[in-house]
């Protein structure tokens, strides 16, 4: 069962991609920018799950395998950034 916290964060996301996409930019990362940024959530303390599929964070509490993958998404740490391209 998602958190309201969960639905309000990927809310979020989806509106900054969906404003990104109007505006003729890209809103999903390359492959190379996901492998990284996958990378260091996965070395990361506040990684939570013991599989890839259930992998959270719990300073956000958002599913990793899905904020890696839009450009408008940030670690909350700060250990990764959104993308410009």
């Amino acid at each position: 069962m998602l958190s309201k916290e969960q639905i309000y964060n990927f809310i979020k996301i989806i509106k900054l991609s969906i404003q990104k996409v109007l505006r003729h930019e890209i809103a999903v990362a390359n492959k190379k920018d996901i492998q990284s940024r996958r990378e260091i959530c996965n070395s990361c303390e506040f990684k939570t799950g013991k599989f890839k599929i259930n992998y959270r964070c719990i300073s956000c509490n958002c599913n990793i395998s899905t904020k890696v993958i839009f450009t408008t998404s940030e670690c909350p740490e700060g250990k990764w950034g959104t993308l410009d391209y």
